[in-house]
């Protein structure tokens, strides 16, 4: 599946070369489509942040049915 997927490790490098504020982790386990536990990606997630010294605050996972509301920062000048 990796042409049409990222795993959580490249997912971060993604979040890291885009400096993007805030990310998503989504469809984990909706499908099994691999070889790995299907809650496997959410603790690989939080494994690959700890890493690279990104907080948690700007990259999460939702559980299957959960909703988040992401409030824009204000810049400041």
């Amino acid at each position: 599946m990796s042409f049409q997927h990222v795993n959580p490790e490249e997912a971060v490098e993604i979040h890291q070369d885009l400096k993007s504020n805030f990310s998503f982790g989504i469809h984990w386990g909706t499908f099994n489509l691999s070889y790995e536990h299907y809650l496997d990606p959410p603790k690989k997630m939080r494994e690959a942040l700890d890493k690279k010294g990104i907080s948690k605050e700007m990259f999460c996972t939702l559980r299957h049915g959960e909703t988040k509301i992401v409030r824009k920062i204000k810049e400041q000048d």
